[in-house]
């Protein structure tokens, strides 16, 4: 079984934006605005092999060179035990292969979905490169804080009676927010105003 997707084909059908898609998933236009950013070549047609790796670190995949053979059989081969993705270089073409338990599987944007790698018509074919990528594990978000208890304060100050609203979350984050204030113009009023308050109240 390959990890390996079909190609998410949009209006770019450029072997560079489709090897990021057989990774990701993603449309081959978005693969291309990625790359895109990097190269600043809004036409997305040849891609160098440097922007496309830089491309696929954005999209969360890390790459490091390994050693290939001289043609792509000969390069899986060489692979034929180290299980993950690649991406390699042939002559002015990108393709993707995966070794999953010692079974070779291949996609590019001519097959468009994954094939058993013996079945290319590649394999002849000189491999100027190959790339191992791995995915970065999705950064794991806390869980929201729930909220336990809402308490008020009460604060008379400068004939002032302001009410702050306490909330208090599990996570020990806790917010003070200011509802409000009444503002007498001396003591004597704010006194009269507590008053009413509190008859209304009780």
């Amino acid at each position: 079984m390959t990890n390996l997707k079909s190609v998410n084909v949009g209006m770019n059908r450029f072997c560079g934006p489709a090897v990021l898609s057989i990774l990701t998933g993603k449309s081959t236009d978005e693969c291309a605005r990625v790359i895109s950013q990097i190269s600043g070549n809004y036409n997305v047609v040849g891609v160098l092999l440097t922007d496309l790796l830089r491309a696929a670190d954005k999209m969360g995949y890390d790459s490091v060179s390994v050693a290939a053979g001289n043609s792509l059989y000969g390069t899986l081969v060489r692979l034929a035990n180290e299980d993950g993705m690649y991406i390699v270089t042939v002559p002015n073409h990108f393709v993707v292969i995966e070794i999953a338990n010692k079974k070779a599987y291949f996609c590019d944007n001519h097959t468009r979905e994954p094939i058993p790698a013996g079945s290319s018509a590649r394999l002849g074919q000189a491999v100027i490169s190959a790339y191992k990528v791995i995915k970065r594990p999705e950064p794991v978000k806390p869980p929201e804080p729930k909220l336990i208890m809402t308490s008020y304060n009460v604060i008379i100050s400068n004939n002032r009676l302001c009410v702050d609203r306490v909330l208090l979350y599990d996570s020990g984050d806790n917010k003070k927010e200011e509802m409000g204030y009444i503002k007498a113009k001396d003591d004597k009023e704010l006194i009269g105003m507590i008053r009413v308050l509190k008859d209304e109240l009780e």
